[in-house]
């Protein structure tokens, strides 16, 4: 028996550069140590747990951030 798997991609998120300058204008300060992370990538495991860390934070900050609505003013 085979299971049919559908993936949900946000398009937006898959492309690694938005939703890292997307997080930096969320989070406001950051270590250097992520911020390096984050501009070179994970070389080790403990880094990459790291920036799975931050991508799950960036979720949860843009979770909490509201909808953007649109204006209706004249």
């Amino acid at each position: 028996m085979q299971v049919s798997k559908v993936m949900n991609l946000n398009w937006k998120e898959s492309n690694r550069i938005e939703w890292i300058e997307d997080f930096k204008g969320l989070k406001g300060t950051i270590p250097i140590e992520d911020l390096r992370l984050l501009k070179e990538g994970a070389k080790t495991m403990q880094e990459a747990w790291r920036l799975g860390a931050l991508h799950a934070e960036y979720k949860r900050l843009k979770k909490n951030q509201g909808p953007d609505l649109p204006s209706f003013k004249k």
